[in-house]
């Protein structure tokens, strides 16, 4: 074997899967994701898309052994309510199989469960240096990133620090994790930020929204889309955070500062 064979052998790429969801034995969702910490990602999304309010809302959420064509599987049991939201937001069918974009287009943005971003967050989003230092210290323990990359990355700050890393190929499961982390340690969302290293997008805004986080921040920049969503549901946006001059939309005003 040559050697330009066998760096291409030894090549790692970034991890992405097949993941099977199965809701109270009658809805299966079906995911392409980094097949890693699930449960936060199942959490995350089913909080983002509106369908549980409270923790009480998720009764049950197990690990199964992979199946055929699936790098892993779950089975969720949802409360009685919470199962009639995700099943209306699909479809009036008992059986079906949806991917998450399903719940995630610019026509479905449901109202979210929060209000105006908290005050207290201004501050901490308009001092430069520490939210470069966050997006620092987010790429540092990016150990995906740094080891294969193609991966996006997001960062929980919670108390003006970075309480969680997450990974994952897709830029909206980034949203679901870093919310699954603070549904799951019973963190105030409304007071969160969240920091994204890819574009924020409409569905992204929206998924924020509805989780009630304070704040959505990235490197890159918003979509109209989703300055429009994050205005109306305020949810404040950060763009180009770790440039000098970083573009801000506060809800209050709906323009960037």
């Amino acid at each position: 074997m040559s050697r330009d064979s066998e760096l291409s052998a030894m090549r790692v790429l970034a991890p992405e899967a097949l993941v099977r969801v199965r809701v109270n034995e009658a809805v299966t969702l079906e995911w392409s994701c980094t097949p890693a910490d699930l449960p936060s990602l199942a959490v995350g999304w089913f909080v983002c898309e509106g369908v549980v309010l409270a923790p009480v809302q998720i009764e049950n959420l197990t690990e199964e052994d992979a199946e055929a064509g699936y790098a892993a599987c779950l089975s969720v049991r949802l409360a009685p309510a919470a199962f009639r939201r995700l099943t209306v937001s699909l479809s009036s069918d008992t059986e079906l199989s949806v991917s998450p974009a399903a719940l995630t287009t610019p026509s479905d943005i449901r109202v979210p469960h929060s209000g105006p971003g908290s005050t207290t967050l201004r501050p901490l989003l308009e001092d430069r240096g520490r939210v470069a230092g966050w997006f620092r210290e987010m790429f540092d323990q990016a150990t995906l990133r740094s080891s294969v990359g193609g991966v996006h990355t997001g960062g929980l700050v919670v108390d003006g620090a970075l309480a969680r890393v997450v990974e994952d190929v897709s830029r909206h499961h980034v949203v679901d994790r870093l919310v699954g982390s603070a549904f799951l340690a019973d963190t105030p969302r409304q007071d969160s930020i969240l920091l994204v290293s890819a574009r924020i997008s409409g569905a992204m805004a929206a998924k924020a929204c509805r989780a009630g986080v304070g704040a959505l921040v990235s490197r890159s920049v918003p979509t109209e889309l989703a300055a429009a969503v994050a205005s109306s549901h305020g949810l404040i946006l950060v763009g180009r955070a770790r440039r000098e001059v970083p573009h801000y939309y506060w809800p209050e005003r709906g323009e960037a500062g």
